[in-house]
């Protein structure tokens, strides 16, 4: 089963930096979330329904058949969203799966999908970089118990994955280590989390989840910023 890796030099970030950073005044603001201090902006769903340069890489990015071919699927967009670690801000994320919410929220039947980080900005070991546990793909959360198990009850769920729910697993965590322009993909139901950022250095990312034709969302419950409804094939 494909767990995550990092491809190098895939894009080049400056068009799709600039946008980043545009959307943060003239965005929707209903599709913001923002920082503890309410100001910060940490993350912009749906911002290639704003700009078309970014909806026409959405669509037409290289890394898009390197997908298809790892599901050995057709694939849509579920999800697109900026996350922003501003410079001395940009806080943590908690160790979580990114299926556990798209099954419980979405109706997303199985974890037949792939979250793609693309590196506006190099990743390094004092801005908050991403760390994955390879091998937690194959367990699965179930809801406020805070255990892992191999059964798994959508409905139920919270999402929640604690420092020794890792250590339980065996498994060995990594950092991941990359430039701008290289993009990281990643197994829906990987566990990850992220640090704060400490530097004096952005570490912006492009996030894009690639859901199987086969494995549509059934829930219409979130808004479509969020979850995505247009379901045709890349």
């Amino acid at each position: 089963m494909f767990s995550g890796k990092l491809f190098k030099n895939v894009f080049d970030p400056t068009a799709i930096k600039q946008v980043a950073e545009n959307l943060k005044t003239i965005g929707n603001k209903e599709t913001f979330i923002y920082e503890q201090d309410q100001t910060t902006v940490r993350s912009i769903f749906a911002p290639h329904w704003f700009d078309n340069t970014l909806k026409d890489f959405v669509n037409n990015n290289p890394m898009i058949e390197i997908v298809k071919d790892i599901l050995e699927t057709d694939v849509y967009t579920h999800q697109v969203h900026f996350n922003y670690k501003s410079a001395n801000i940009g806080g943590e994320y908690a160790w979580h799966s990114d299926y556990t919410f798209w099954q419980a929220h979405d109706g997303m039947l199985d974890p037949n999908a792939l979250s793609l980080l693309f590196l506006l900005d190099d990743m390094t070991l004092e801005n908050g970089p991403l760390e994955v546990l390879p091998g937690s793909e194959n367990f699965l959360v179930e809801k406020k118990t805070k255990t892992w198990t191999i059964k798994h009850d959508a409905n139920e769920t919270d999402g929640m994955i604690t420092e020794n729910m890792v250590s339980m697993t065996g498994l060995q965590r990594h950092t991941v280590l990359g430039k701008a322009g290289d993009v990281y993909v990643m197994h829906a139901n990987m566990w990850h989390t992220s640090g704060r950022n400490t530097s004096s250095k952005d570490r912006n990312v492009l996030f894009i989840c690639y859901n199987s034709v086969d494995n549509k969302t059934t829930k219409t419950d979130r808004p479509d910023y969020i979850t995505l409804k247009d379901f045709s094939p890349l």
